[in-house]
Order: structure tokens, then C-alpha cells, then sequence
């Protein structure tokens, strides 16, 4: 009896110090418990700052925010909940491997939305999107329209098919303080959502040689030479310099008996890319000295020229992009060290890259640094 009394004592002193905690323990809701936790403790992680809104008195107020190297822009998501909507326009720099609808895919966009956001950068080509290109990605399907200042927001509306309150109480713009007749400064960028154009064509199909009559301005008596014509996409006249992110040196300026830049660069088979979209009019050996070479048309008489390649990438007639890599550094034809011949021509007749390419360190034509 002495014994059944004292096994009870001790159930009821179990009971009475951890009762709770074994019934939780039996029903399973200290494991319920326990994630509660831990979903509100992330929860609380996920709540980011308030980014700034698009739009506002000046320009200034409009500056859109950077994207990380594989981010998708969704604030939270990266913990694994969903992400608050944007408020606000990204600027994402254009990796390897993206393309217009993988990029359009990665931040929840139509495709027309990433040229509509990027008209002066795009020009509704998808050719023009190459690893570099900074593209503004809107927080939703529309319009990113750049101001006149002459316009006022009832005409920018109907220039797409809007309402004035779909842009003044948009929350993507500081605007709910002014009316449809006020005009937007000059350059302030407008997010307009559920905007919608025409794609306007920026570029007129090029037919290489209508300037000189010939397929290519270097005639027919070179191994290289294209015998044929040929038709294509031109560029806009926005050249870019042929090196890309390689580093290199401006080792010869343009001059009157050097109607070109050269480079040269420490990286072994440096890549050599097209400054501007065309069409290939000279793929090959050029006997008076340039060696192995390529001439880009890029319409209206425009041509640029690569020379002293070691190696190339593309064939007469081929259409290449802006930023496509077309060959490598060489040292080839009449050369005394591996570098590149780089030529911007119109009408035949040499053209100073420099007022035309981004180039650093200018130099004088003995070689020697002049500042810059």
C-alpha cells in the first residue's frame, strides 16, 4: 500500500512540474509551436526598407536602383517568402547567356515591356542586346516614358492608350499633387502602367555596296573579297569600341598617314567585338598590308574595319550585332606586334574613331601618354 502511495505522489509531481510539456509533446504541438516560431521570426527578416517611388518635381528623384548579378529584383524572395511588389524601376546590367525573354521571364515582364522601357537603348532590336547593355526593368507591364517638357500628361496618356490618373496616381510616380494639364520637366523619366505602343522601326534594312556599287569597298582582287550583295539589319550610328571590357593600351592615334586607332593588349588572343550592328562585305587576306581582316556595312556608307587578326569568327554576309565577338587579336599582314587596326569609315573616307568610340589614356601618335 506504502508503495501505491508513493508511485502516485510522484505521478502527480510529474504531472504538476511538466504536465504541459508532455502533453505538448504527445499531441505534436510543440513541433507546431516551434515552426510558428520560426515562420514569424523570418517573417520579420523578410521586411526590407521601403524603396523610393519613380517620378517627382525633378529628374533627379527618378534614378532607378541597381540589380545584383542574379537577383530577379523580388524583395524577399531570396529567404524562401514572397516578396513585396516592386515600387520602384531596376537598372540590371545584361549578363552572358541572357537573352530578351529569359530576362523578360526573370522579373515577371512581358518582353514588349523590356523594349518599351529601353527605346533609346534598343530601338526595338533585339540584336542590340548584348552582355554590358544596362536595361531599365519596370515593376510592371507598361511604359517608361522619358518627358519633353512640352507634353503634358494628358498627352503622354493618350500617346498610349492611358488615362491621366493611371500616371498621376500611379504609385510608381510622385505626381498625385498635380493635374492632367502639367508638363513633366524636361528628361524626368514616367513609369505609365499598362502603357502600349506600336514598335517603331528604327532601322531600315541596309543593301551592302549602294554607296560604292560593289559588294565591298576593297574590290574583288583580295582572297578575302565577298563577290556577292547582300542585304541586312544596319546599325543606328552608336558605335562602341571594338576591345569591349579587355584591358588595352592606345598605341596609335588617327592621323593623316594612319587613318585608324590601333590597340594593343596584354591578354593572349584578346576578342575582338563588333562596334556596331551590319552586315560582313570582306571576310578574309587582304594583300596591301591589312592581313587577315573583316569590314562590317553598317548602312547609309558606314563600314568599319579590323585588321591584323589572327583569328575570325564570321564569313561574307553574315549579320553580326553589336557586341558580337567576330575574331581575335593578331599580328598579321604588315604588323610589327600583335594589336588591332580598328577603322570607322563613311563614304570610303577614314573617320576619327575618337569622335565616335569611348577610348582611354589619349596618347600622341609617338606613342607617349598626353593625360586623360
Amino acid at each position: 500500500m506504502l508503495i501505491i502511495v508513493i508511485l502516485l505522489g510522484v505521478v502527480v509531481g510529474v504531472a504538476y512540474q511538466w504536465g504541459e510539456e508532455i502533453i505538448a509533446f504527445a499531441t505534436g504541438q510543440d513541433i507546431l509551436d516551434d515552426l510558428a516560431a520560426d515562420l514569424a521570426a523570418a517573417a520579420s527578416r523578410a521586411t526590407l526598407p521601403a524603396a523610393p517611388s519613380i517620378g517627382g518635381a525633378e529628374p533627379s528623384d527618378a534614378t532607378p536602383q541597381d540589380v545584383p548579378v542574379g537577383s530577379s529584383g523580388d524583395e524577399g524572395a531570396s529567404l524562401g517568402f514572397p516578396g513585396e511588389p516592386r515600387k520602384h524601376v531596376l537598372k540590371y546590367t545584361v549578363q552572358p547567356g541572357d537573352a530578351l525573354f529569359t530576362i523578360a521571364e526573370k522579373f515577371g515582364l512581358h518582353p514588349n515591356t523590356i523594349f518599351w522601357a529601353n527605346t533609346e537603348t534598343l530601338q526595338d532590336n533585339v540584336h542590340l542586346i548584348y552582355v554590358g547593355t544596362e536595361l531599365y526593368i519596370l515593376p510592371e507591364n507598361g511604359v517608361y516614358h522619358t518627358s519633353d517638357g512640352e507634353q503634358t500628361i494628358e498627352e503622354i496618356a493618350s500617346l498610349y492608350g492611358v488615362t491621366p490618373g493611371d500616371i498621376l496616381y500611379s504609385e510608381y510616380n510622385n505626381l498625385a499633387d498635380k493635374d492632367s494639364n502639367y508638363k513633366p520637366p524636361a528628361g524626368l523619366k514616367i513609369v505609365v502602367p499598362g502603357g502600349r505602343r506600336e514598335f517603331i522601326s528604327w532601322r531600315s534594312p541596309i543593301q551592302t555596296g549602294t554607296t560604292s556599287g560593289r559588294a565591298n569597298p576593297e574590290g574583288t582582287i583580295h582572297p578575302g573579297s565577298c563577290r556577292q550583295f547582300y542585304t541586312g539589319t544596319g546599325g543606328s550610328g552608336a558605335y562602341i569600341n571594338p576591345m569591349g571590357l579587355t584591358p588595352y593600351r592606345w598605341t596609335q592615334d588617327f592621323v593623316p598617314w594612319h587613318p585608324a586607332l590601333d590597340f594593343a593588349s596584354d591578354e593572349p588572343d584578346a576578342p575582338i567585338y563588333a562596334a556596331e550592328t551590319g552586315v560582313v562585305v570582306f571576310a578574309g587576306w587582304h594583300r596591301e598590308g591589312y592581313g587577315e581582316l573583316i569590314i562590317i556595312d553598317h548602312g547609309d556608307g558606314w563600314t568599319t574595319y579590323y585588321g591584323h587578326l589572327s583569328q575570325r569568327y564570321v564569313q561574307c554576309g553574315d549579320q553580326v550585332s553589336k557586341g558580337q565577338m567576330i575574331g581575335l587579336m593578331g599580328n598579321t599582314g604588315n604588323s610589327s606586334g600583335t594589336h588591332l587596326h580598328f577603322e570607322i569609315r563613311h563614304g570610303d573616307i577614314p573617320q576619327d574613331p575618337k569622335q565616335f568610340i569611348t577610348v582611354e589614356g589619349p596618347i600622341d601618335y609617338r606613342g607617349a601618354r598626353t593625360g586623360g
